[in-house]
């Protein structure tokens, strides 16, 4: 009756055991994780998912220049500044960018 209590470990048999299965749910959660990544990437038809962080695609800058328009003739933004956030969205330099309504491939004003 020497180890009734603590067992012949001395006092902690629920360390090994629960060490391991704090492994073995992490382990699960981390492939579980990435399942669910490959099966989005899938679903998107192999396209690679966008990064976190990432600006948006070419795709939306259509409608965010929409908005702009918007907003400067709702008077919720100036010229100048208007002109600057165009550029921004086009990838141009903020002073040589085209003037308000241009085309996206107009000339830069000079």
């Amino acid at each position: 009756m020497r180890y009734w209590h603590h067992g012949p470990h001395g006092g902690m048999p629920w360390l090994l055991p629960g060490l391991t299965f704090l492994v073995v749910v992490l382990l699960l959660a981390v492939l579980a994780a990435v399942l669910w990544r490959v099966s989005a990437r899938r679903s998107a038809g192999g396209a690679p998912a966008p990064r976190w962080g990432s600006p948006p695609g070419p795709v939306r800058h259509g409608e965010a220049e929409r908005l702009l328009a918007e907003r400067l003739a709702r008077g919720e933004v100036e010229v100048e500044e208007y002109r600057r956030r165009l550029a921004a969205l086009r990838g141009e330099p903020a002073g040589d960018g085209p003037g308000p309504g241009a085309p996206p491939g107009a000339p830069g004003k000079n």
